[in-house]
C-alpha cells in the first residue's frame, strides 16, 4: 500500500483505516484454507451483494467447530462436504463466525460450503463503489474491493490473516454491458437471459487473503507486452489514453523488477486499475495481478499533469510492483513484520526510479522529504521500533506510518551500503527463491543476507529496527598531524523534545569521505572514537546520506562546509542542510548555521537545493504567523528567493530540466504565500486567462498556479471557483478545483 504523499509530509502520520474493530486473538489452526471458489452478485443500486463460497480445507485436528473471520455478512447457509448442516455464531467484537456441526470433521480434505449476504460500503474497506461523472456528464458507479489490512473478511467468510496462504477462484454476475476485473485473466465469461453475465477467472497462485481483488463498472482496458507479461490499464470509459505513461513506466519497471529479483513476475498479467475521487489515507494498494489506484496517482496527461505528478506516478508504480514480490509472492507472517512489505517497497521505488529515470535525482529528493519524515517522527517521545508487536488488528491503524514505511527504507539503505549492492541484491535473490508463495519474519531477511555478504548485520539491523530514536553523531575535527586528519566521533540521541533525548545506543555504522582520503567506523556509546583520514583535505560525514543518523559538526568545521557546501554533491548538500535546519528546531545549535549555510547557496546551483530552501521558508512562515518576527522573516526569505523567481519566471521553457520545473511549481506556491505582490499578480493573470479560455495554463503550471492562488483569492473568487469546480465534470479536474476550494487561506 502506498501513502498520499500528502501524509508522508506530516499531516497524516498514520493509516486509520475504517475497518478497525475490536478483533482480539488469532484464529485456530485446527482448520486451515486450500482452495476458495468464490461467486458474488452485487447490486449497485441497493448496495448489497449476496455471495457463494466453497472451500476446500485441511482439517489438521478433529473438530466440530470451524472458526473464520467474517465482518458485516449475514451467513445464511453452512454445510460441509455437502451433507453436514451447520449452525453459525457471529461473534462481532472478534470479527469472526464459527459454525458447529453435530459431529466432528476428522483430520483430511473437507469442503466447506457457505451462503451469504454482505454490503457495498461507501468507504474503501471491503466491498465499496465510487460515483462520478461519466461520459456526456452521465451518473456512474464502479465498484471495487480494498481489503488490506483485515477487510477482505467483509466481502467473504474467510480465514482472513496474511500467513493463511491459499488459492482462489473468483467469480461475478454482473450487468451484461459492464466489464470485471480480478488478480487473474477472465477464463470463461457466459451471458444470462436476464440482461446478465457471468465471469470466470483463471485459478490465482497461493496468497494472502488480503490481496484478492474485484473490480467492475463501464470500464476501459488498455494493454502492453512486456515480455511475457501482459501489462494493463484500467480506466473509467474515456480516460484510458491517459494511461499511456502509466504503461510505458510500468513496462519498464516490470524488466528492471525481474532482473533485481531473479525470480521472474509469476502472473500472467499485471493490471493497474485507476479508480475516480480518492482516498485521504493511500493512494494505491498492491493486489496481486490488479494493483488499484486512485486516478490522480497513476493517470498522467501532458495538458493537465506537472513534472512532479510525473516522478510521483513512476514512484508510486514502483512501489506497488515492488510488493508483487515484497509482499504478495513472499508474504509477512503477521503483521508484527509490515515493514517486510512496506519498507522495503519504499526502498525499491526509489531504488527503480533512480535507475531508469537518474536525471530526476530522486535519491537526493528522498533524502529531503522522505528521510526528514522518518527522522521528525521518530525523534519524537511517541516514536516506536519499526518492529513492534501487534496482538490483534484493532491494532493495526498505527503501523501505517513513517516509521514502518521511511524508517524502515532508510534503514535498508544504510545495510546495503554497509554490503554493498551486489551482495545485497544476491542476499534478495536468495530470499526470494527459497521464500516465495510462503511468508516470513524479519530475521529470514537478515539471515539470506549474512550468508550472501559473510558479514553480520543483525547487530546493527536489530538496533535499528527494534528500538525507536535517531542516533546523532557529534564530530569534531583535531586538526591535521603527518598528513592525516584526525576526526573525533561521539554518539548522542537526536530528540525533538525533552523526553526524545532520554538516552539511547546503536551501533552507529559512520563512513567519513574528503578528496584525499576515506574512513569508516562504528560508533557506540560515549567516548570520542577518533578516525584518522588521509590528507588534510575537507571531511564530510555520512557520504551519500546512507546512515540513519544525524550529524552535528563542530564550530570550524561547520564554518568550512558552508563555504565549500555548493561544491559538493547534491545528494549531501541536501542533507547537511536539513540536518542544520533540524539541530536548530531542536536547539542543538542557533538558527543562525542554518540560515548561513542557505544564504551561501549561490544563485546558480541545482533547483532542486532551491525548491527544497523555499518550501523549507514556506513552512517557516506558516510557524510565524501572528508573530512579531514574521514581517522581518518574509523580507529576508523573498530576498533568497526573488533571485530564482527571476531565473525561471512562471511560464516553462523548452528544454528545461526537470529539476527547474520543479523549482517553479515550489516557487509559485511559497512566492504567492510570503505574499509577493509581482508573483501573485502573474498568477492571478494567468489563472484567469486560463478559465477564460484566452490562455490555457500548461500542465507543468497548472495545479501550482491554481493551488496558490486559492490561498490570497477573494471571497468572489472563491464563489466563482465553487461554482466552476460544481459544473466540473472531468473526475480529476473536479478534485483539483475542491481541494484548491479548500487551501483558501482567508478564514471567512
Amino acid at each position: 500500500m502506498h501513502l498520499k504523499r500528502i501524509a508522508v509530509l506530516g499531516l497524516l502520520y498514520a493509516m486509520a483505516p475504517a475497518s478497525v474493530a475490536q478483533a482480539t486473538q488469532q484464529l485456530p489452526q485446527d482448520a486451515v484454507p486450500i482452495h476458495y471458489d468464490i461467486h458474488v452478485t452485487p447490486d449497485a443500486n441497493t448496495l448489497r451483494f449476496s455471495g457463494n463460497e466453497h472451500v476446500d480445507m485441511r482439517i489438521t485436528r478433529s473438530t466440530a467447530n470451524i472458526t473464520l473471520n467474517a465482518a458485516n455478512l449475514e451467513i445464511t447457509k453452512a454445510t460441509a462436504d455437502g451433507r453436514l448442516q451447520g449452525m453459525v455464531t457471529l461473534d462481532k467484537a472478534a470479527q469472526t463466525a464459527t459454525i458447529h456441526f453435530a459431529g466432528p470433521l476428522g483430520v483430511g480434505i473437507h469442503r466447506l460450503a457457505l451462503s451469504y449476504t454482505g454490503k457495498i460500503n461507501n468507504s474503501s474497506a471491503g466491498f465499496f463503489y465510487l460515483d462520478y461523472k461519466g461520459e456526456g456528464g452521465k451518473n456512474e458507479r464502479m465498484l471495487l474491493t480494498q481489503f488490506e489490512a483485515p477487510d477482505a473478511r467483509r466481502f467473504a467468510p474467510l480465514w482472513d490473516e496474511p500467513a493463511i496462504k491459499a488459492t482462489f477462484t473468483l467469480s461475478v454476475t454482473l450487468p451484461a454491458a459492464q466489464n470485471a476485473y480480478s488478480n487473474m485473466p477472465a477464463a470463461k465469461t457466459s451471458l444470462g437471459a436476464d440482461g446478465t453475465k457471468e465471469v470466470v477467472f483463471q485459478q490465482s497462485p497461493k496468497m494472502s487473503s488480503y490481496l484478492l481483488f474485484l473490480g467492475l463498472g463501464n470500464l476501459e482496458r488498455h494493454t502492453f507486452m512486456s515480455g511475457r507479461t501482459e501489462v494493463g490499464i484500467i480506466t473509467r470509459k474515456g480516460a484510458g489514453h491517459r494511461g499511456d505513461y502509466a504503461l510505458a513506466s510500468a513496462a519498464r519497471i516490470l524488466k528492471y523488477y525481474n532482473d533485481y529479483f531473479g525470480t521472474p513476475y509469476p502472473l500472467p498479467k499485471l493490471d493497474m486499475v485507476a479508480a475516480p475521487g480518492q482516498s485521504q489515507f493511500f493512494s494505491a494498494m498492491e493486489n496481486w495481478g490488479a494493483i488499484l489506484y486512485f486516478e490522480d496517482a497513476v493517470l498522467v496527461d501532458p495538458k493537465l499533469s506537472s513534472e512532479s505528478d510525473k516522478q510521483d506516478a513512476f514512484i508510486t508504480i514502483a512501489h506497488e510492483m515492488a510488493h508483487q514480490w515484497f509482499g504478495d509472492l513472499v508474504t509477512m507472517k503477521w503483521w508484527d513484520d509490515l515493514w517486510l512489505n512496506e519498507g522495503f517497497a519504499s526502498w525499491m521505488e526509489i531504488k527503480a526510479t533512480n535507475a531508469l529515470n537518474p536525471e530526476w535525482h530522486v535519491d537526493a529528493q528522498t533524502i529531503d522529504w522522505a528521510r526528514q519524515a522518518a527522522f521528525n517522527l521518530d525523534s519524537r517521545s511517541s516514536t516506536h521500533p519499526i518492529i513492534r508487536h501487534i496482538d490483534s488488528v484493532d491494532q493495526l491503524a498505527g503501523a501505517f506510518d513513517n516509521i514502518t514505511y521511511l524508517k524502515g527504507q532508510a534503514v535498508i539503505g544504510m545495510i546495503e551500503g554497509q554490503l554493498g549492492a551486489d551482495k545485497f541484491r544476491a542476499g534478495i535473490r536468495n530470499y526470494m527463491a527459497r521464500y516465495k508463495y510462503g511468508n516470513t519474519e524479519t530475521d529470514q531477511l537478515w539471515d539470506e543476507l549474512e550468508k550472501a555478504s559473510g558479514k553480520d548485520i543483525k547487530t546493527v539491523a536489530h538496533a535499528f529496527t527494534l528500538q525507536g530514536g535517531v542516533p546523532l553523531i557529534r564530530v569534531r575535527s583535531d586538526g591535521c598531524t603527518d598528513g592525516k586528519r584526525r576526526v573525533m566521533l561521539d554518539q548522542d540521541r537526536f530528540g525533538a523534545d525533552a523526553a526524545s533525548k532520554e538516552w539511547r545506543e546503536w551501533p552507529v555504522p559512520v563512513n567519513i569521505r574528503s578528496t584525499t582520503g576515506n574512513g569508516s567506523a562504528t560508533v557506540r556509546g560515549h567516548g570520542m572514537r577518533t578516525i584518522n583520514v588521509a590528507g588534510c583535505a575537507q571531511t564530510i560525514i555520512n557520504p551519500g546520506q546512507t546512515g540513519y543518523y544525524r550529524t552535528m559538526y563542530d564550530g570550524d568545521t561547520t564554518g568550512e562546509i558552508t563555504k565549500s557546501l555548493a561544491k559538493l554533491p547534491l545528494i549531501d548538500q541536501i542533507g547537511i542542510i536539513n540536518d542544520a535546519r533540524a539541530l536548530a528546531g531542536a536547539e542543538y545549535q542557533p538558527a543562525s548555521v542554518y540560515l548561513d549555510m542557505i544564504s551561501a547557496i549561490p544563485a546558480t546551483a541545482d533547483p532542486l537545493v532551491w525548491e527544497m530552501i523555499a518550501r523549507d521558508l514556506g513552512g517557516y512562515d506558516t510557524l510565524f504567523a501572528d508573530t512579531a518576527m514574521r514581517p522581518a522573516f518574509r523580507a529576508r526569505a523573498l530576498a533568497l528567493l526573488h533571485p530564482q523567481w527571476a531565473r525561471i519566471g512562471l511560464a516553462p521553457k523548452p528544454g528545461e530540466s526537470s529539476s527547474m520545473s520543479q523549482l517553479r511549481e515550489t516557487l509559485i506556491g511559497t512566492l504567492a504565500q510570503l505574499g509577493d505582490a509581482d508573483a501573485r499578480a502573474q498568477i492571478h493573470a494567468a489563472l484567469q486567462a486560463d478559465f477564460a479560455g484566452t490562455a490555457k495554463l500548461p500542465g507543468a503550471t497548472r495545479k501550482s498556479v491554481l493551488y496558490a492562488y486559492a490561498g490570497f483569492m477573494s471571497a468572489a473568487d472563491w464563489d466563482a471557483l465553487h461554482a466552476r469546480a460544481k459544473s466540473e465534470t472531468d473526475p480529476l479536474l473536479k478534485q483539483d478545483e475542491y481541494q484548491a476550494l479548500g487551501s483558501t487561506r482567508d478564514q471567512a
